[in-house]
């Protein structure tokens, strides 16, 4: 299990990102690796945001870019 100051520091990547324009979940991955972190930490913290309502797909399409939510936006603000 990674430290909670790690995962915080995942989230904070993950939902700047998103912040700044929607992204698919490929291209988010990337630039959030390039960062910080693997592949699996990626997975678990992206799930963790999907499920909490932090983030979430802008249109019912399959492959539709993430973007992120008001909830998430409070998050950001208190990380």
């Amino acid at each position: 299990m990674r430290k909670l100051g790690e995962r915080l520091h995942l989230a904070k990547i993950v939902l700047s990102e998103l912040k700044k324009r929607p992204l698919g979940r490929t291209e988010l991955e990337k630039r959030t690796i390039r960062q910080f972190g693997t592949h699996s930490a990626f997975e678990g913290i992206f799930r963790y945001l999907v499920q909490g309502g932090y983030i979430a797909k802008s249109e019912g399409r399959h492959r539709a870019p993430y973007m992120i939510t008001e909830k998430g936006l409070k998050l950001l603000e208190g990380l």
